[in-house]
């Protein structure tokens, strides 16, 4: 197996071009894990608010 680079100095730097690279991957990376994460939460929240709405539905109806 030939690695395209001898040291880690050579493949952060990729011939100039690692600074544009590597922005590239931590902002992909950072969209990707927003775009899993915000819908969870967002779920979690929903369910709060509808056990929150039951909860109030049901002490107003005078059952407890």
């Amino acid at each position: 197996m030939n690695f395209q680079f001898e040291n880690l100095q050579q493949l952060l730097a990729m011939e100039g071009h690692g600074p544009f690279v590597w922005t590239a991957v931590v902002v992909s990376l950072a969209v990707m894990i927003r775009l899993v994460t915000k819908p969870m939460a967002d779920s979690k929240a929903a369910q709060k608010d509808v056990a929150r709405d039951i909860a109030r539905a049901t002490n107003s109806n005078g059952e407890a």
